[in-house]
C-alpha cells in the first residue's frame, strides 16, 4: 500500500508538471540560517537537493494580463467585477531528488496600472502552510522554510535559500 500512495503521488506530480504552463531551472546562490545548523551549509542544501531545482508553474504571467485586457476591452462587459485584482496559480518546486513540494500563488496585477514585471509570485506550501517561496518577474527567488528534513531544527526556525531561475525551452 505505501509504494501504490508513492507512485500516486509521483504520476499525480508527473501529470502536473507535464501540464505547466512554464517550467524553469533555479540554482541557489546563497542562504540565510542555515550557518545556525552547522558550518557545512552548502552540504546541508545539497542534502536536501535544493542546490539545483526545477519548479513549474501553471500559469504564465502573459496569459493572464491578455485575459485582463481582453475582458477589460470587451464591449460586453461593462461591469468591472469581471476584472481581477488578484490571480492564482500553482507552483510546484521539485528538488534534485524528484521531491515535490506544491505551493499556492498569489499574483497582483491591475489592468492599465501595473506593468508585467511588477510583484512577484507570493506563494505557500499548500500541506502544512509553513513554507513560502517567492518569485519575481526576472526569475529571481527566495525560499523559505523550517527544512524537517533536519532534526537539528527542533524550533521551526524558517531558514532561507536565495537564487535565480531561467526558463526551459519545452
Amino acid at each position: 500500500m505505501f509504494n501504490t500512495s508513492k507512485i500516486l503521488i509521483c504520476y499525480f506530480t508527473l501529470f502536473k508538471i507535464l501540464q505547466a504552463n512554464e517550467l524553469m531551472e533555479c540554482i541557489t546562490q546563497r542562504q540565510s540560517g542555515f550557518h545556525f545548523l552547522g558550518k557545512d551549509y552548502y552540504e546541508i542544501i545539497k542534502y536536501l537537493g535544493l542546490e539545483r531545482f526545477t519548479i513549474s508553474i501553471s500559469r504564465k504571467r502573459k496569459d493572464i494580463v491578455k485575459k485582463q485586457r481582453e475582458a477589460s476591452q470587451s464591449t460586453s462587459n461593462k461591469n468591472f467585477a469581471n476584472i481581477k485584482n488578484v490571480h492564482f496559480l500553482e507552483l510546484i518546486v521539485t528538488n534534485s531528488k524528484n521531491h515535490p513540494n506544491v505551493f499556492h500563488c498569489s499574483w497582483r496585477y491591475r489592468v492599465n496600472v501595473d506593468k508585467i514585471s511588477d510583484n512577484n509570485y507570493e506563494c505557500i506550501e499548500q500541506k502544512q502552510k509553513k513554507d513560502l517561496f517567492s518569485l519575481d518577474y526576472m526569475g529571481n527567488f527566495s525560499y523559505s522554510s523550517t527544512f524537517e528534513l533536519l532534526n537539528k531544527n527542533s524550533r521551526n526556525t524558517l531558514h532561507s535559500i536565495f537564487g535565480e531561475c531561467k526558463k526551459i525551452k519545452k
